[in-house]
């Protein structure tokens, strides 16, 4: 059966001392939204489709239904901020989920088209993770446990994927680039230990089935930085040890490539 709704939820929690605050507006057929808060100073807010154009939290949006996307957003601890909108388009097949464990944490999935799945998972304290972009058929995940880690994907790529891992003591930040047209791409990258990690992975217009899988670990502070602008490739890159480590590279070669490429530091 289709059904319409339009809702607007303001909740204080009395059950928990605090400010707790949902504001969910949805619009569509078959949409399923679920979304738990514990602690103080909480915020979660859902748009999942708009029943005209305007401005929402700063993005403008065209009017749109949601259609069958699946929404969760879990919040435990002090001071977390859970964002999940669809801003622009017509939705079918999304599965959308946000679980917070901690203390002033940030998570905000922007996923707009259709069959794609976004997590966004942490775990400790003063993390940011962000999803933003649009595309069909991808599926984003960022698992953050510890405190002080960053990461973003920005895609407006198709049948594409990208997963961050970050864990240990360190100061970790991970940033995932997929322009237009970069498609069935993949990037993997896992950082952990004391020493602050960086990584920067960008997937250039038409830069097409390309993966890559980073690893930096121990106590060094690592820096990656990869740019893709054309086809094929498939690199894996490890930086380890307690020495600091750094790599750069812009893979854009067309003929007479080496196109399978390992690198380890330590």
């Amino acid at each position: 059966m289709v059904r319409a709704i339009t809702l607007l939820l303001l909740i204080s929690l009395p059950s928990f001392a605090g400010d707790n605050l949902i504001t969910i507006q949805t619009k569509g057929s078959g949409t399923s939204i679920t979304t738990i808060q514990n602690g103080n100073g909480n915020t979660t807010t859902i748009l999942c489709g708009a029943a005209a154009s305007g401005t929402y939290g700063n993005t403008n949006y065209s009017a749109h239904t949601c259609t069958n996307a699946t929404w969760s957003s879990k919040t435990e601890g002090n001071s977390n901020v859970a964002k999940i909108y669809t801003v622009w388009s017509n939705h079918s097949g999304n599965t959308f989920t946000i679980d917070i464990d901690g203390n002033d944490n940030y998570a905000y999935i922007d996923q707009d088209e259709s069959s794609n799945t976004s997590i966004v998972s942490q775990t400790g304290n003063s993390n940011s993770g962000e999803q933003l972009g649009s595309g069909v058929s991808n599926v984003y995940s960022i698992t953050q446990n510890g405190n002080n880690k960053y990461a973003k994907i920005l895609s407006f790529s198709d049948y594409s994927d990208a997963s961050i891992t970050q864990s240990g003591t360190g100061a970790h930040n991970t940033y995932v680039y997929y322009a237009n047209y970069a498609d069935n791409n993949s990037a993997t990258v896992t950082q952990s230990g004391s020493g602050n990690k960086d990584a920067d992975i960008f997937f250039n217009a038409d830069a097409d089935n390309n993966t890559v899988a980073l690893t930096q670990t121990d106590g060094g502070a690592h820096v990656a930085n990869m740019t893709f602008t054309t086809d094929d490739y498939t690199v894996g890159v490890t930086q380890q040890g307690a020495t600091a480590q750094s790599y750069s590279a812009t893979f854009n070669c067309t003929t007479e490539c080496t196109k399978t490429i390992t690198i380890t530091q330590q």
